[in-house]
């Protein structure tokens, strides 16, 4: 009796537990027209600026290409994008939206999560990125060492919805 009440309990726990989706499955999610904002620093060091943004994504099986635009009042726009390409469960690719110029991304997803180191090769700048998808919600965070500190630093955390 004992070992099949066990058995019905893992069995029931197997049935909770969510399998990853694909990574093709994942990047799905990704895709569409988004709308949000939020705030981003220039610089780690800068005081943060509310911005608003657009912003179109195309997946593929493999792939992901992010385009918009972020601004803040008139004062500011800027382009902001993402080329990402899936080898198995590897992520790189490029970034572009920083005053830095583009910058090299690599990483892994976990769950609805992309974690990817950010490179800036001209000026050896390091930073994190994470890009998470909850069905009708995206959020994008980069996280920065302040120059002079060395403290982790958010420069830009922005939210969007989908439209």
């Amino acid at each position: 009796m004992r070992a099949l009440y066990a058995s019905v309990i893992v069995a029931a726990m197997t049935v909770a537990i969510p399998a990853n989706a694909s990574e093709a499955e994942f990047l799905e999610t990704l895709e569409g027209n988004w709308s949000g904002g939020g705030s981003i620093r220039l610089k780690p060091e800068q005081n943060p600026v509310n911005v608003n943004c657009e912003l179109a994504s195309d997946a593929a099986a493999a792939s992901l290409s992010m385009n918009g635009s972020c601004s803040a009042m008139i004062v500011m726009s800027r382009a902001i994008g993402a080329d990402l390409t899936v080898n198995g469960a590897s992520y790189s690719g490029t970034y572009i939206g920083s005053p830095r110029g583009p910058a090299s991304l690599s990483g892994n997803r976990n769950g609805d999560t992309v974690s990817l180191a950010v490179a800036w090769p001209e000026t050896g700048r390091e930073a994190s990125m994470e890009l998470s998808s909850t069905g009708n919600a995206l959020q994008i965070v980069t996280t920065e060492a302040h120059p002079e500190t060395g403290e982790p630093v958010v420069t830009a955390q922005l939210s969007f919805e989908r439209q």
